[in-house]
């Protein structure tokens, strides 16, 4: 795959980031989080182009953006009223989430160095989480799933974060260089396979007037 063709795909979530600046006035503040993760995620990209071009690594602003995605995306998961029995659990991930996110950058390890053991502990902890708010549709929704913008966010999380469990731990295990460059290809597809899904969800999110995830 050309050089050209992976930055097209690293910058596909453009096309959501899009669509969320059209639509952002009229979404259920509900998925604010969300579509502020995407917001995060072009300029992520950005940063990532732009600091490659010039020292060739981008492990500080890609460790600072996953410790913002696990925070934004459990924020989300809140707002869905997944912990609206258990607030202290959603204390209890944010604050684990940032206590692992410094020991492994700062005591364990460097953060001029990917922080593999983060990225595996929040992406598992995010498919856990994407499987009970679907429970909580299956039980309490008797529409059309598929075009239900909570349902649709958590089948991609669940694709996408366990595929990134597996990068991760490919990466740590130190498998073949030939191997691993294959794995991070296919990540790509499913990159752009989520920024396409993402851009459906936000254009069937419901209005300020209409939320469909009950408490």
């Amino acid at each position: 795959m050309s050089y050209t063709i992976r930055l097209i795909f690293s910058f596909s979530i453009i096309i959501p980031v899009v669509i969320s600046w059209i639509r952002f006035k009229k979404i259920n503040p509900a998925y604010y989080p969300f579509i502020f993760l995407l917001w995060l995620g072009l300029l992520n990209e950005i940063l990532n182009y732009t600091i490659v071009k010039i020292i060739h690594s981008n492990a500080v602003n890609s460790n600072i953006y996953a410790l913002l995605e696990s925070l934004l995306i459990t924020w989300q998961f809140y707002t869905w009223k997944l912990f609206s029995r258990h607030k202290s659990l959603y204390i209890f991930i944010i604050c684990a989430f940032a206590g692992v996110w410094i020991t492994e950058n700062f005591i364990i390890s460097s953060i001029t160095s990917i922080s593999s053991y983060f990225r595996i502990i929040y992406s598992f902890i995010i498919v856990l989480m994407s499987i009970a708010v679907i429970n909580m549709l299956l039980v309490r929704e008797r529409k059309f799933m598929i075009t239900n913008p909570v349902f649709l966010l958590c089948i991609t999380f669940i694709i996408y974060y366990t595929y990134n469990v597996l990068v991760e731990t490919f990466w740590l295990y130190g498998l073949s260089k030939e191997f691993r460059i294959k794995v991070h290809r296919i990540e790509e597809f499913i990159n752009v396979f989520a920024n396409i899904v993402y851009s459906l969800a936000i254009i069937w999110m419901p209005t300020k007037q209409r939320f469909t995830l009950p408490s």
